[in-house]
């Protein structure tokens, strides 16, 4: 497979990259400071056939647009999209309590977690529609889940997560008649920087649950929000 994962520096991202480098796919890892991402510097030596580390900031129209001219050039076509990239606060004043509520942070939260992922499917279209069972997989989040909400978690993340959600919806109505699938998926509570070391789930276990249900889905599947056992999740 050819595959694009944002945010891939670390956490869920770099595990993405390590697995399926790990099963022989071809892998572009993008994030927005190659040159400290360390990690990812160790698997292209490992990987220098496989792995292209692209510097990327999903918010910027002509990032996106030389990242596409790039993947380009190396594949011609892509068969895996994953909106990985996302961020729990996006201001210098983080309070995520109401009457603390910051406008640049939720602004910029929606940016990052919701349009972004919007507008990299967009923008890759052209690329994805020429792949072999093209997937775009945005990764959000069940604290996006409207039905299941019972408690209070940031503002802005849990409602980026469900515009994201409308926004995967939305586009696999939009694509389905191109035949590419789109997916909204859950990782789990995994132990990152936004789901704490004490979460249940290591990113290991979380990323080849998800791998798992990338390639079992469908075009019948497109649409659908499901966690990374493949289980659907109430909108």
């Amino acid at each position: 497979m050819r595959i694009l994962v944002t945010g891939s520096n670390r956490g869920l991202g770099l595990e993405f990259v390590r697995q399926y480098l790990g099963r022989g796919e071809r892998v572009v890892a993008c994030c927005r400071a190659p040159d400290r991402a360390a990690e990812l510097k160790t698997l292209q030596k490992q990987f220098a056939d496989r792995l292209t580390v692209l510097r990327l900031e999903v918010t910027d129209a002509k990032s996106r647009a030389a990242a596409h001219r790039r993947v380009k050039r190396l594949f011609g076509a892509l068969d895996l999209l994953v909106n990985n990239a996302g961020i729990r606060s996006g201001a210098r004043y983080d309070s995520p309590d109401f009457g603390e509520l910051c406008r640049e942070d939720i602004l910029r939260v929606f940016e990052v977690n919701a349009v972004a992922p919007l507008l990299m499917a967009e923008r890759f279209f052209d690329l994805l529609r020429k792949g072999t069972r093209p997937r775009v997989v945005n990764i959000t989040s069940m604290l996006g889940s409207i039905t299941e909400k019972d408690w209070v978690f940031r503002y802005s993340y849990c409602a980026s997560k469900a515009a994201l959600n409308m926004f995967s919806k939305m586009l696999a109505l939009d694509l389905r008649d191109k035949r590419v699938a789109v997916l909204a998926l859950h990782p789990g509570h995994v132990q990152t920087d936004l789901g704490g070391s004490d979460a249940p789930l290591v990113p290991e276990q979380s990323i080849r649950g998800m791998i798992k249900v990338i390639d079992g889905l469908r075009l019948r599947d497109s649409g659908k929000f499901l966690d990374w056992r493949g289980r659907q999740i109430a909108w």
